[in-house]
């Protein structure tokens, strides 16, 4: 028998034992089943995200950024680890292939964290922020080994922080989203930081960006958070913020995560904002934010854009956490800012960030995921996934078989799509392929 074969057998038996456990001790009727194609071509990926293996630390991971950090020109990975009693941050070595060793150091906990060369001496640092500390600046000696300069900025309740220079002057600022208003700290220029005095919005920012949304030349801010409606923010040039009076999702919705890119291919940066429910915002290139989608299946705890399938559009990878227990998600652009789920089947134990670029050195965007959990007796943490891309030649769909019964089986299978509906329990794609 051929390959085609014998895969396209696999599918039926695993078709027939899904649809026997799921209507076991069912008095319904038995659901009738369809096989009749859709009436447009079925999207499928032309890549896939494999394993490799790794699980990096054990700790309660919430943040992870990629950069050099040893200066051998690959990607390391700096993870923020909490909470306090646990595993403190780590630094990950990458060996150019995509393989980690840690740089064992005493770095403190952390819940978000961004890289940049804070000190002017050419090699990335680091800024943390914390639920359980204040911010803090650690210098990197060029080896990947840091140093605490002892600073503490602001309070504890720190969720992320942002870094760009928002006062023109050359060096690298900070945000930092914050369970109380938002701060925004000057750099001077050697890796100390003046705090503004600036308070932005309200309470429970968990996520902000800096990117130039007017398109005046400098750096502003998007801001998301729970129970308050996310908000632009523009800068006048010097550091200083003022609300543009938008209101971005709603208050009933939870968002945790975001990430700014042109995903229209306009030119001006858009928005994809990750939490109860997914939304893609897109910008007029004015700041003035629409909202362009909707997307279910998996409420987000974080969000990545890059060019995942090299179609040269941003795409989205999605790091679904505790919220739903779903699968991470990769969302497909097509160009316009519409997204698409790719159906991939990715990491599933409360994925909290991701960290994309090339670990591996072939030249397509890869990924570390990193896990956190909520609650005091949740005990320690899930270890951390590096996620290859790779290239899946001469994949094609043979047939799908379709399947709505909310009320026996709960699985529903349509081509290559995550639907929401009031019954829906639980969703899968099906996939018979011939490779």
């Amino acid at each position: 028998m051929s390959i085609s074969g014998h895969v396209q057998k696999i599918g039926i038996l695993i078709l027939a034992a899904v649809l026997l456990v799921g209507c076991i001790g069912q008095n319904e009727p038995t659901p009738e089943v369809t096989a009749e194609p859709p009436s447009e071509t079925p999207t499928v990926p032309s890549f896939s995200f494999l394993d490799s293996g790794q699980r990096l630390g054990a700790a309660r991971s919430w943040d992870v950024s990629l950069g050099d950090l040893d200066g051998d020109s690959d990607l390391d990975a700096f993870v923020a680890n909490g909470i306090r009693g646990g595993v403190g941050s780590a630094v990950w070595l990458n060996d150019g292939d995509g393989t980690f060793t840690i740089k064992e150091q005493d770095l403190g906990y952390g819940m978000g964290l961004e890289l940049g060369d804070l000190d002017g001496d050419g090699d990335l640092d680091v800024f943390i922020v914390s639920w359980e500390e204040a911010g803090q600046v650690w210098l990197n000696d060029g080896s990947g080994l840091f140093s605490n300069t002892g600073q503490s900025l602001g309070s504890a309740g720190g969720w992320e922080v942002s870094l760009g220079d928002l006062d023109g002057d050359s060096d690298l600022d900070a945000l930092i989203a914050h369970e109380k208003a938002d701060t925004v700290w000057l750099n001077n220029g050697n890796g100390t930081f003046t705090d503004t005095g600036q308070g932005l919005g309200v309470s429970y920012t968990t996520a902000g960006r800096l990117g130039d949304l007017d398109g005046d030349g400098d750096l502003d801010a998007f801001t998301v958070g729970w129970g308050d409606p996310g908000r632009v923010w523009f800068n006048d040039g010097t550091g200083t913020f003022v609300d543009s009076g938008q209101t971005i999702t709603s208050s009933h919705i939870y968002i945790h995560g975001m990430a700014l890119g042109d995903v229209d291919g306009d030119g001006d940066l858009d928005a994809f904002v990750a939490g109860s429910l997914n939304q893609v915002w897109l910008n007029d290139s004015k700041g003035t934010f629409t909202k362009k989608q909707d997307l279910f299946c998996g409420a987000g705890d974080s969000v990545a854009l890059g060019d995942l399938d090299g179609d040269g559009d941003l795409d989205a990878y999605l790091a679904v956490g505790d919220w739903s227990r779903s699968d991470d998600k990769v969302w497909l652009n097509d160009g316009s800012g519409h997204f698409t789920d790719s159906g991939l089947v990715l990491s599933t134990d409360f994925s909290s960030g991701i960290g994309l670029g090339d670990l591996d050195g072939d030249g397509d965007l890869d990924a570390l995921v990193v896990h956190g959990e909520l609650g005091e007796d949740s005990g320690g943490g899930i270890p951390n996934e590096v996620w290859f891309n790779e290239k899946q030649p001469g994949m094609s769909i043979m047939w799908c078989v379709g399947i709505l019964w909310p009320r026996c089986a709960n699985i529903i299978c349509l081509w290559n799509s995550c639907v929401f509906t009031e019954n829906l329990i639980y969703n899968r794609n099906l996939y018979i392929v011939s490779a």
